[in-house]
């Protein structure tokens, strides 16, 4: 069973691969993602799965909301934490 750490690094190196175009067209587009984003959104998005996006809040590492005690994350904050955590060709 991979440690939290473990998925964290899988989800950044997904994070990090995947860029903003491109994506199967089963997962939404950036311009079609509603302002407020759940988990399980957010994990569809990213093509991590949910107990990653659990991993990336716990350690802090995705800017998010509590509102009642679930965990929201904002459009504009997952595009600029995906867009700050892109590594170019030139860096690998």
């Amino acid at each position: 069973m991979p440690s939290a750490r473990g998925s964290l690094l899988q989800g950044e190196h997904v994070v990090t691969q995947m860029g903003l175009e491109g994506a199967p067209s089963s997962c939404p587009r950036s311009d079609e993602l509603p302002h407020v984003l759940t988990v399980p959104e957010l994990a569809e998005f990213l093509r991590i799965s949910e107990k990653s996006v659990y991993a990336l809040i716990s350690g802090k590492h995705i800017p998010h909301v509590r509102v009642l005690r679930r965990v929201r994350f904002l459009k504009t904050d997952v595009l600029r934490y995906v867009q700050e955590n892109r590594v170019s060709a030139s860096e690998e």
